[in-house]
């Protein structure tokens, strides 16, 4: 292969910035290059700071003059420097001078289908009534980002797209469209949170074109007298339901639960509910943002403004069957495993153990989200013998391609014992029999 560079049409850059003369692409390449490419930039033109997981690159000035910042590290490179970026270095160019450069991509097969579990960076939101840490989300604007290994600073949103059927399981993949269907939370409720509800399925994609929203709710931690809303104790129609929210005594109808640590709610979408002040929990929930407040106390949002209510919209949501109980019992699977939950949207098992535990959920066909609810522990991949820490409080998800783990204490008294660790496991149960599906459905109603 013989090319002039005249003869290429120039292309824009990846980056958007100058135009690029391809000199050779991926498609024409055998080995690992990506790309070899000539680079033209105008003098303030700027490739801004990126990484690569799994490509290194080679720069070759060939004309002109460019500040180059290597994870921090600024050198000026003028006419005939070599720049080596390896990867998961961020790297950025300034050219200080209209500049030509070549550009050499490769590969770093290794690593370019890591797969291990991922940890996150703290995603939290300050507000009226507490705060909420998104521990690992996938929701639009608010995705977590990794904090560790190959993929470190990266996105997950843009990981799973690299890698959706390895990541999130091949049927769930295909089931969610190559999005994470699920979102977790640590919500520190300082304050009552509004009365609400949300929408099953086929209302939020009629009325936003997204997916409903059923969660469940683990209890962290809760002051003496502490108490939530769920259900309603009554029955009640959809007017009667107005006047209520109208004349403010909403609360009147609903079912009040005192909590403990370790208690356990499953709501529905359609359920009407709040979690009120003095209550720290995991919500474990379908990746969904949709919210309808009912009845917020009159009070003013952080930035001085009333709250938006969407009562109308609610009154459409709400389940107005009055259930003979709300609270959920788990089923206990072994003396260290136990099944919370398992319903048509998530399912969730809890794991107490004061020993190294092995965990084999391949057979789910899904990524596995661990929240860690007390005592430290590490996380072994069985497979590549990769290991995380998984701190108190923590989360982490593990993909698909590689959720056969271990779990192992790592925290241990001032005398040399052992701690205990308990660690929730949110999936998607790809792995129904239909007795099971029904039985299921029998119980979560």
């Amino acid at each position: 292969m013989i090319r002039k560079l005249s003869d290429i049409i120039p292309v824009p850059t990846a980056h958007g910035v100058g135009e690029k003369h391809v000199l050779v692409d991926s498609n024409e390449s055998s080995c690992s290059i990506t790309q070899i490419a000539v680079t033209d930039l105008k003098r303030g033109e700027v490739a801004v700071a990126h990484v690569h997981p799994d490509m290194q690159e080679g720069f070759y000035v060939l004309d002109g003059e460019l500040n180059v910042i290597l994870d921090g590290k600024e050198t000026v490179c003028g006419k005939d420097t070599f720049v080596y970026v390896d990867r998961c270095t961020w790297h950025e160019m300034i050219a200080l001078q209209d500049s030509r450069i070549m550009t050499i991509g490769c590969v770093v097969e290794a690593s370019r289908n890591k797969l291990y579990p991922m940890l996150f960076k703290p995603n939290r939101k300050i507000l009226v009534w507490g705060t909420e840490d998104w521990s690992v989300s996938g929701v639009d604007g608010n995705e977590s980002v990794i904090e560790n290994g190959t993929w470190a600073n990266y996105r997950l949103n843009d990981v799973i797209r690299r890698h959706p059927a390895e990541i999130l399981g091949k049927k769930t993949a295909t089931d969610y469209h190559n999005n994470l269907p699920l979102l977790t939370k640590i919500i520190d409720a300082k304050q009552d949170l509004s009365i609400q509800v949300h929408p099953d399925n086929a209302m939020a994609e009629r009325e936003h074109h997204k997916s409903g929203k059923s969660e469940m709710w683990y209890i962290l931690d809760a002051k003496p007298g502490s108490f939530l809303y769920a259900g309603l104790k009554q029955q009640v129609t959809p007017e009667e339901y107005r006047q209520r929210v109208e004349d403010g005594t909403i609360c009147d109808v609903l079912c009040k639960h005192y909590v403990s640590k370790g208690d356990v709610f499953y709501l529905p979408a359609g359920r009407i509910h709040a979690i009120c002040g003095g209550i720290k929990l995991a919500e474990i929930q379908q990746s969904s943002n949709i919210t309808y407040r009912i009845y917020d106390y009159n009070r003013p949002d952080l930035d001085g403004k009333p709250r938006a209510l969407h009562t109308q919209l609610a009154a459409k949501a709400i389940d107005y069957t009055v259930y003979p109980e709300y609270r959920t019992e788990s089923r206990n699977v072994s003396y260290t495993a136990s099944e919370l939950l398992n319903t048509p949207f998530f399912s969730v098992n809890v794991v107490e153990t004061a020993f190294e535990h092995h965990r084999n959920m391949t057979k789910y066909d899904s990524f596995v989200i661990l929240v860690n609810l007390e005592g430290d522990c590490s996380v072994r991949i069985r497979s590549t013998g990769d290991v995380v820490p998984l701190a108190a409080g923590a989360s982490c998800l593990i993909p698909a391609a590689v959720a056969d783990y271990y779990i192992t204490p790592t925290s241990f008294s001032k005398d040399g014992i052992v701690q205990t660790t308990k660690v929730l496991e949110a999936f998607i149960n790809n792995y129904k029999t239909i007795g099971r599906i029904i039985s299921d459905f029998l119980r979560v109603k």
